[in-house]
């Protein structure tokens, strides 16, 4: 039976004024499966601060949506850094074997990740981890997805000196660097005639990689205004993943995610892939098994997805978090003396339909 139009509209209004998404749903839905999209429109047609609140859990630390910042225009000196960083990033010279670049497992077409489950690196040695696009790395910290770097210019020499990435010597690539005479001139207009050093390696790929911005999107048009840039499904899946689905627990702010730790139920404790994240680098109990909440800019061009790579599209995703999530041993630890990993009390199971994780989907590809 089709919705009374003054009643929805009564219900509506109310369900905005008490800010709550699963209010909002449940006015609009009026004895439907879905809810109206004329009044889901409605309800998201202003600024992100004024759409429903999202549906949160406690413990969640929540950023209202909004489009990244814009960044000033680089100065003569900044072009120069970011063309040095952009020509080091593309080139073999800072691995050992003089084959691998940084662009090796961040490739411009794959959204600067890889399309591997885990990358390879030096000798083709497999990685266990996920290489992550970098288009937003710029305004994340920590880095990396255990958080071991806190600034870019610390993130650019590890993959450098690795032993499975690039498994160079510094030094000695400092030595190939001012050996280049390419090099040597675009560092000496910047510093002078000095020797090149490794922190000029680093500010210059940091700068680089501070340049790059995720592509104008659906969703960006959107969270700035253009309020037919979502279909009603793409709509309807933007509202689930701030209510129903509980994705806004995480994943919030501008950049779609709450840059905390995680526990997925995804470390495989106890177990031969066994991998326990943060806790590699903290030693904190509470970190065994998180992992750092990646952003979602750009997430339809960078898959696989998780730490691991485990799973291999957003339809995955979806379903994994649809059934809360991973499920971790009790076993001890392989690889060290880390207890078992705590539950994350956002996870949890989430009784989506089928046409709701297909809307759900279909919002994640417009990021």
């Amino acid at each position: 039976m089709a919705a009374d139009p003054l009643r929805m509209a009564r219900r509506l209004a109310r369900a905005v004024l008490l800010g709550s998404a699963a209010i909002v749903v449940a006015a609009m839905a009026s004895g439907q499966d879905a809810p109206d999209p004329a009044a889901l429109r409605a309800a998201y047609a202003g600024v992100p601060a004024t759409w429903p609140r999202p549906a949160l859990h406690p413990g969640a630390a929540f950023a209202e949506f909004a489009a990244l910042p814009l960044r000033p225009e680089p100065d003569v000196r900044e072009r120069a850094t970011i063309a040095l960083g952009a020509r080091l990033f593309d080139d073999p010279i800072l691995s050992r074997s003089g084959q691998i670049a940084c662009a090796s497992c961040h490739a411009r077409e794959l959204g600067f990740a890889d399309g591997l489950r885990t990358s390879f690196g030096h000798d083709r040695t497999r990685g266990r981890r996920n290489s992550q696009g970098l288009l937003t790395v710029g305004w994340m910290s920590p880095l990396f997805w255990d958080g071991r770097a806190t600034t870019l210019e610390e993130q650019a020499l590890h993959p450098i000196t690795d032993r499975i990435e690039m498994a160079a010597d510094m030094g000695e690539v400092e030595q190939r660097v001012n050996g280049d005479r390419a090099y040597r001139e675009g560092f000496a207009a910047l510093n002078g005639n000095r020797r090149i050093v490794r922190a000029d390696i680093a500010v210059a790929l940091a700068a680089f990689q501070r340049s790059l911005r995720p592509p104008t999107t659906r969703y960006t048009r959107f969270v700035r205004g253009e309020t037919r840039a979502l279909t009603d499904e793409q709509l309807r899946g933007l509202d689930l993943f701030r209510g129903k689905a509980g994705c806004a627990n995480c994943h919030n702010g501008a950049l779609l995610s709450d840059q905390r730790f995680h526990n997925l139920g995804l470390s495989f404790y106890g177990r031969a892939r066994e991998d326990l994240g943060r806790w590699e680098v903290t030693g904190d109990p509470a970190d065994v098994g998180t992992f750092r909440t990646p952003s979602l800019l750009g997430i339809g061009r960078t898959a696989p997805y998780m730490h691991n790579g485990l799973l291999r599209t957003l339809d995955n995703v979806v379903a994994f978090y649809n059934g809360g999530g991973g499920r971790d041993r009790r076993a001890a630890s392989l690889k060290g003396d880390a207890p078992p990993p705590r539950p994350d009390p956002l996870l949890k199971p989430l009784n989506l339909s089928a046409e709701e994780r297909a809307a759900l989907v279909a919002f994640l590809e417009t990021l």
